[in-house]
């Protein structure tokens, strides 16, 4: 079996063996066209590990790639109709897991059932939180969001405060497992962070740059400019769920307490703790994920989502 990491000449290829083994009802219909997968792998958005036998595919595995933070997020494993399946569903992953490493500073993936969350473990994932199902009402329908301990890189990690936030005991498991972290830079001032794109709205003294996703009903507040922007969100906030916004996600440098605790007073929970998240020049800082107006954990767990939930979000509270 030969592993080969796609360029946009293989688009043509790559196509027709999506289309080969899937129907329409696949998540990513974009890979049944050639030219939407040439310009994909062109533009950096997407890439693509190639397994194949003597000139025939045997499968494809498929990662999207986000420049404003040089992560990579390892998506869907597509494998023949074949004897070894598993084998070359495995070796997919890893492929995909170490050009993460090597290229990029955050490799991540998401997980819905317990056997891909053990997969995952078994090959030193590590579970940073979960991501709720946008537009859903039921917390079974979340994913698992795991990534792996970063090696020392040229954009070193910086050691996260030691605070309420880092204290928390399932934000305390994640930052022992990762070593080598700079010392002596402070953490930005401004938040929240993440992809610098969306829609301005004024709001107050400033601007929020949300970005919108309508299929699944929910919006992220990138950016809160301003004097006041924990002030800025909580307007916003109001002004966008009273229009039918399911939830509202943010992501904070975890040296935010007192926003953190603000926003907690709010509505917003903790739901993940994303390690090296923000990139900003040379150094990478930890983050927290913060979700108002998710589905409900329910009192009594009883799918392998709903307790996994349960016991991050137990995990998460702070004194």
């Amino acid at each position: 079996m030969k592993l080969t990491l796609a360029q946009s000449k293989h688009a043509k290829r790559i196509s027709a063996f999506y289309s080969r083994v899937h129907d329409q009802s696949f998540a990513h219909p974009e890979l049944f066209s050639t030219d939407t997968v040439a310009r994909l792998i062109a533009d950096e958005e997407l890439a693509v590990v190639i397994a194949s036998h003597q000139k025939s595919i045997l499968g494809c595995g498929v990662a999207f790639l986000r420049p404003w933070n040089e992560s990579l997020e390892i998506g869907a494993l597509s494998v023949d109709n074949i004897d070894r399946r598993g084998a070359v569903g495995k070796a997919l992953f890893e492929a995909l897991r170490r050009l993460g490493l090597k290229n990029h500073g955050v490799v991540f993936f998401r997980v819905q059932g317990e056997k891909s969350f053990q997969r995952g473990r078994n090959m030193g994932g590590v579970c940073w939180g979960y991501r709720p199902a946008p537009g859903s009402s039921k917390i079974a329908d979340a994913e698992l969001i795991m990534g792996f301990p970063h090696p020392e890189s040229q954009k070193r990690r910086v050691e996260p405060p030691f605070n309420t936030i880092t204290r928390a005991p399932f934000a305390a498991r994640i930052v022992r497992k990762i070593d080598g972290a700079e010392q002596g830079i402070l953490y930005p001032k401004s938040f929240p962070v993440g992809c610098p794109q969306g829609t301005g709205a004024p709001v107050i003294s400033g601007r929020v740059w949300p970005t919108y996703h309508s299929r699944g009903n929910y919006m992220t507040i990138e950016n809160a400019a301003g004097a006041f922007p924990v002030e800025i969100i909580k307007e916003f906030t109001e002004r966008i769920q009273k229009k039918g916004v399911r939830d509202v996600r943010l992501t904070l440098p975890v040296n935010q307490e007192d926003a953190f605790f603000e926003l907690l007073d709010y509505g917003f929970r903790p739901v993940a703790y994303l390690p090296s998240w923000y990139l900003r020049g040379a150094h990478r800082f930890d983050c927290i994920k913060m979700v108002r107006g998710g589905p409900r954990i329910p009192r009594s767990p009883e799918t392998f989502i709903e307790r996994a939930v349960a016991r991050i979000d137990s995990d998460f509270t702070v004194e």
